[in-house]
Formats: C-alpha cells, structure tokens, sequence
C-alpha cells in the first residue's frame, strides 16, 4: 500500500497526475456549468434627470437571472431584489460625501397554478404590483429601474458636482421549511452587483 501510494505522488508520475487533474476538471464543468459559465449580473445604463423638481434615476440590471434562480422561482421560491441608490457629492481632497440614499424593493412571484408571474415594486412609501404571463417580460419589469423620484432638486448646492451610485442585490425572500436548519450550506445573498455610477451633475 505505501509504495502504491508513493509512485501515484512521485513527481515522475506526472502522467498520472495530469490525467487526475483533466478528470476532476471535466466533473467540475459537467456538475457546475451554470456557475462556470453564467454572466456576472450588473448595473448598467444609470441615468439622472429631472422631473418636477425631483431628481429622478433610471438604470437596468444585466443578467439577473440565472438557471438556478429561475428554477427556484417556477418552484414557488420568491425572489427578492434591492436595489440601492446613493446620491453623493465629489469632494476635492476627501472621499465623496454622501448627501442621501433609498432602497428599492422588487419582489416577484409566480403562480404554479395561473402560470403568472407576479412583480411587486415598493420604494418606502408606494407598493405596486403587475402581472405578467411571460417571462421576457416579467424579467424587463423587474430589471428595470425606471425615474425613480430620489431627491428634490433643492438638496443640489450651487457651483458643486453630483453623482449617483446603484447597486442591486438578490435575495431568496422565503426558504423551504426543510431548508431552515440548513441555513450554513445555503448562500442567502445571491446576487451582489459593483456599484455603478451616472454621470456627473450639477444644480
């Protein structure tokens, strides 16, 4: 057993060992091609405007959704998604200052019976919910960040520059109750974007 086990680790047996590595390699690309291959979800296309005295933000989320997730989701296993939005002011010499932030909620659902989807928006003090019958389209609404009142336009002093931050996380809203006492083995945070930033703004 122990000369076995010696010419398997013997540096001259490099054959051995390569055909070792390329095996495990193979199992690893047929046992997890989603993570392998799945695009990394980001912030795109972050947007600031005006509107009625309001700054109002708009941005979308690229690649939210996975195999995985929407596998979750058409076995009745919601989805939660934050989206955070930060204004914040350069400085010249210091870090950025932080003027305010708000986090949106998106939640979808869908109905193993009605085979609808359904997207529940809230921003702090409006709750709205749409219902969809496809999933092309219940993935544009719930990516979508669409002018997002976030500030009024009062807030933005004179002859100083602005910016806004997004970022987006994902979330399983409800675990399976046999999943529970599981909870070390189950990454509850499943999408962590970078943040993304608009362009700069003055008053």
């Amino acid at each position: 057993m122990k000369s076995t086990f010696h010419r398997i680790l013997h540096p001259r047996s490099r054959r051995v060992r390569s055909w070792l590595i390329l095996g495990v390699g193979w199992l690893v690309v047929l046992w997890f091609p989603t993570v392998l291959f799945a695009a990394e979800a980001r912030i795109d296309n972050v947007h600031v405007a005006r509107k009625n005295g309001r700054l109002v933000v708009s941005a979308v989320l690229r690649n939210g959704f996975g195999e995985k997730t929407l596998q979750e989701l058409h076995n009745g296993l919601p989805k939660d998604f934050y989206y955070d939005l930060v204004l914040k002011r350069k400085q010249k010499n210091f870090l950025d200052e932080e003027i305010l932030a708000k986090t949106l909620r998106t939640t979808v659902r869908y109905d193993t019976l009605k085979l609808q989807y359904a997207v529940t928006k809230e921003d702090g003090t409006d709750r709205q919910t749409t219902t969809w019958d496809d999933l092309e389209s219940m993935q544009r609404d719930v990516a979508k960040i669409d002018r997002v009142a976030l500030a009024p336009v009062d807030i933005l002093l004179p002859d100083r520059r602005y910016y806004v931050d997004v970022q987006a996380q994902m979330r399983t809203a409800r675990l399976p109750f046999y999943q529970e006492y599981f909870l070390f083995f189950i990454p509850f945070l499943e999408i962590d974007t970078r943040w993304a930033h608009s362009g700069v703004f003055t008053r």
